[in-house]
């Protein structure tokens, strides 16, 4: 099966979707509002990565996926000392309890648009 790439140009910096067999791909995911992608992003962190969750719904539900198709999550931390506790003040709320996925946060020193946060999703296809 020859991957697939979903282009959402409001995304950018990010790349596409990738749909690849039974996994998808999102990479560098940025809080930018898709209805105004060329606002500035949100001040804090935990704006950010609630829009970044809003940004990857949109991206998936036309793919009839959701977030409890994620299975991992590389976070990107532009200042990993400061921002750490309170990127964690919101993961909470991004998946339900008992299907949040693997994750590693990292630290950055520069990222696109120059966000607080980006992330790397994978996503599982059910029934591919």
């Amino acid at each position: 099966m020859k991957p697939q790439f979903i282009d959402h140009p409001d995304l950018r910096p990010a790349s596409d979707l990738v749909l690849a067999g039974p996994l998808a791909f999102a990479h560098g995911l940025v809080g930018q509002d898709l209805l105004n992608p060329k606002r500035a992003l949100a001040e804090s962190v935990e704006a950010q990565t609630r829009q970044i969750m809003s940004n990857l719904d949109a991206l998936l539900a036309p793919q009839q996926l959701a977030r409890a198709d994620v299975v991992a999550v590389t976070v990107w931390l532009r200042d990993f000392h400061r921002f750490a506790l309170r990127f964690e003040s919101v993961w909470a709320e991004c998946f339900e309890p008992g299907q949040r996925p693997t994750r590693q946060l990292v630290g950055a020193t520069g990222l696109g648009r120059d966000a607080l946060v980006s992330m790397d999703f994978v996503i599982a296809r059910r029934g591919i």
